[in-house]
């Protein structure tokens, strides 16, 4: 069985995006899927980002935040943008790819708020953005992402963007 290729896309390829490609790399430990993460406009990546994934042991410190333009030509398995304003753009930017996922997070906001407020909101963010992740790739067995479409765990339907492709 051949890798699937996976690229997590929001608007920075920051903090969202390469908290997101951190977990599944971690999950899958390159043995069922090929993971990339890009932004329709890359920075850095956020040191908040590598701070709160570091307390779980998941070091993203060297990630380099890629633009989701150098994509257009690949195909992937899974396109998952993790923000509305990445959506339409990756949609349109990878046309070829197979299956398409949505879900808005918002990122912390660190002007003007202090350093423990600041950890609180990227822990959070990072913690919903694992338990949403956990539903479509189960780190049991990630072969099990192929019935995206399938009840999770939990019983309750794994949802799709409305320009998902099958």
């Amino acid at each position: 069985m051949s890798k699937k290729s996976v690229i997590f896309i929001c608007s920075f390829n920051s903090a969202r995006s390469p908290i997101a490609e951190g977990f599944l790399k971690n999950w899958n430990d390159g043995n069922d899927y090929s993971v990339f993460s890009a932004g329709i406009a890359p920075t850095r990546v956020r040191p908040y980002a590598v701070a709160v994934m570091r307390e779980l042991n998941i070091d993203i410190s060297g990630h380099i935040p890629a633009s989701l333009y150098q994509y257009r030509n690949e195909h992937f398995d899974y396109v998952i943008t993790l923000c509305d304003n990445a959506k339409a753009i990756a949609e349109d930017v990878l046309k070829d790819g197979d299956r398409f996922i949505n879900h808005s997070f918002v990122s912390p906001q660190e002007i003007g708020n202090k350093q423990e407020i600041v950890l609180e909101e990227y822990r959070y963010l990072r913690d919903r953005i694992k338990e949403w992740m956990e539903e479509i790739f189960p780190k049991e067995s990630p072969t099990n992402a192929n019935n995206i479409e399938s009840p999770n765990e939990n019983g309750l339907p794994v949802i799709l963007s409305s320009g998902a492709k099958h």
